[in-house]
């Protein structure tokens, strides 16, 4: 009955410690070195790290569905200062692009200053030297009138020329009121309806 009860333990283990005694006395062996004392001492190899190479950072695409996707802004306003060009406005959170009318700009346009009347200034020339009376008179805004009946062909002629260049040069008109007799009128003057009477009576302008 012992026997069988010492059987029964020694094989759940429960046996008595000096079946464990010889494991202990491999523990107290002295270690043998195996390479002796003079082998050659080999460096431990050096392991040296070498870096990951960097990956190239990564950008989201996005799908062409999100393309069509309305641009959600909260309040969004640009004015361009150009005519005619268009402004951004947010419209229930969705920004959408409306034309600019170009303001038109009023303005007054000047009124065209009345002629004013003068009585004209009857000049007979002699001579070629005459002629300054004639300038003399027009650059004061006085209506000229040049007589040239008087005179030859020639000198009639040169003093028509310079008159006619007074004249246009300061913006005024040449008009011929009878034969071989000018009317040089400065701009905006004209002679009155009196005036034009009494010189056809003298006979220097015609009917």
């Amino acid at each position: 009955m012992a026997g069988m009860l010492r059987k029964g333990m020694s094989w759940l283990g429960l046996g008595p410690d000096d079946e464990y005694n010889e494991y202990d006395d491999y523990d107290d062996e002295p270690i043998v070195d195996l390479t002796g004392q003079h082998a050659a001492v080999r460096p431990a190899p050096v392991v040296r790290s070498v870096p990951a190479p960097a990956r190239p950072p990564v950008s989201r695409v996005e799908s062409p569905e999100s393309w069509d996707e309305p641009i959600e802004s909260s309040a969004v306003r640009v004015l361009p200062s150009a005519a005619g060009s268009t402004s951004v406005r947010s419209r229930g959170g969705v920004a959408a692009a409306e034309p600019i009318r170009p303001r038109g700009v009023v303005r007054p346009v000047p009124a065209s200053p009345q002629p004013t009347s003068a009585r004209p200034h009857v000049v007979n020339p002699k001579t070629f030297n005459d002629a300054q009376e004639v300038g003399d008179w027009f650059r004061k805004r006085q209506p000229v009138i040049v007589n040239l009946q008087d005179l030859d062909r020639d000198l009639a002629r040169r003093l028509l020329d310079f008159s006619s260049g007074v004249a246009y040069g300061l913006g005024g008109s040449v008009e011929r009121v009878a034969s071989h007799v000018y009317l040089l009128s400065p701009l905006d003057v004209e002679i009155s309806q009196d005036d034009r009477r009494r010189l056809r009576e003298s006979g220097l302008v015609e009917e």
